[in-house]
């Protein structure tokens, strides 16, 4: 597979959005990838076999941040690595695409911010859902006036994976890994500080974190919110389902969305127009983000529509406070380790579900 012209760049960390972030940047001529970095062989394997020829394939990360020729690093390595390579970006001048949350505490993650702030690099998040075009045709719908003014936002994702065990390490617990998303997206629709907020969490089959939490409260601007994330969607049902949607409440109308993960659908209720929009769900919209900083390099300034270091931090922080809020209240347990047991068995097993992890070994075996 040849090369493609472009803005140089290194990969550091190749599990499942590393691998993500390397197809998609196969497919543009605006990247060229030089490096990937990873610890582990068996990600070196499946790289090398991914890669195009001339891809220096190394466990040692200076390779990347010490290559003049390199401009941009992409960071989708664990939490607990992130700061330290954030850190060694700014001090080669490197821009950076990096995944969230940016520290394995909120303490290093204003570390961060504090040593982005005022540096001339361009630093993005990848915070999917402000790239999504549904939020962006909602949010356009709502600017209009079409719902007169914005008042409650419902955001709600639960499906079956991943499953407790699967990931979540340096992470933190599920609501703060994936459930930040949807902390982010509410912040973005109500453009307004979080001012009070109270959650629910339960512990599913013994699990000793959290595998379901629904947080509610207002905004400073009086807009009020209720967020719910869960991986407990019918686990072991015979046929998989899940449950997500975006519920926008205004004084005259509403705006909505759901998804199957394949067809995005956007039903707009205006006081001039109704309106149902369907189009592909876009998953992760890795290709946006990319075509997007890559442009922003090109210029010199990020575009305002890039998630910022400072957005992650936010959804971060008010996650984390939300987890803490739940943790004082009763938190329940139901189901047993031996259902876990089943699930983990189903998913890692029978390959059946959403969100699953890649085998090891995939070209070694």
């Amino acid at each position: 597979m040849p090369t493609h012209p472009g803005i140089k760049a290194g990969i550091i960390g190749f599990g499942r959005m590393g691998e993500m972030y390397l197809l998609q940047m196969l497919k543009s001529t605006q990247w060229q990838i030089l490096a990937i970095c990873d610890t582990d062989p068996d990600a070196l394997a499946v790289a090398a076999h991914i890669a195009p020829p001339g891809t220096k394939l190394t466990a040692h990360e200076d390779d990347i941040f010490n290559d003049p020729d390199i401009t941009v690093v992409v960071l989708s390595t664990l939490a607990d690595s992130r700061k330290r390579h954030l850190f060694k970006a700014v001090a080669h001048h490197k821009h950076i695409v990096t995944e969230k949350p940016l520290g394995s505490t909120i303490q290093e993650e204003y570390d961060v911010l504090e040593k982005i702030s005022g540096n001339s690099i361009l630093v993005t998040v990848n915070l999917p859902l402000r790239t999504a075009w549904y939020h962006k045709t909602i949010r356009e719908f709502i600017d209009s006036g079409e719902i007169g003014d914005l008042a409650i936002v419902r955001i709600c994702h639960m499906t079956p994976g991943l499953a407790p065990g699967e990931g979540h390490w340096a992470e933190g617990p599920l609501f703060h890994d994936c459930g930040l998303h949807y902390v982010d997206i509410a912040h973005w629709y109500a453009q307004s500080d979080f001012k009070t907020w109270n959650a629910q969490a339960i512990r599913m089959w013994e699990y000793h974190e959290p595998w379901w939490l629904q947080a509610h409260g207002t905004f400073e601007n009086g807009i009020v919110f209720d967020i719910t994330q869960g991986h407990v969607y019918g686990q072991l049902a015979k046929d998989l389902i899940h449950n997500g949607y975006v519920d926008l409440i205004g004084t005259k109308g509403i705006a909505r969305m759901t998804h199957d993960f394949v067809t995005a659908t956007v039903e707009l209720h205006g006081i001039t127009k109704t309106q149902t929009i369907r189009k592909p769900f876009g998953d992760k919209n890795l290709d946006i983000l990319l075509d997007l900083f890559a442009e922003s390099v090109i210029r010199g300034t990020l575009d305002p529509s890039l998630p910022k270091v400072k957005d992650a931090v936010i959804a971060s922080e008010y996650a984390w406070k939300f987890l803490e809020d739940a943790a004082r209240h009763d938190m329940p347990v139901r189901g047993d380790s031996k259902t876990l047991e089943e699930i983990r068995e189903r998913r890692n097993n029978k390959r059946i579900g959403y969100g699953l992890l890649r085998k090891k070994n995939k070209f070694n075996e």
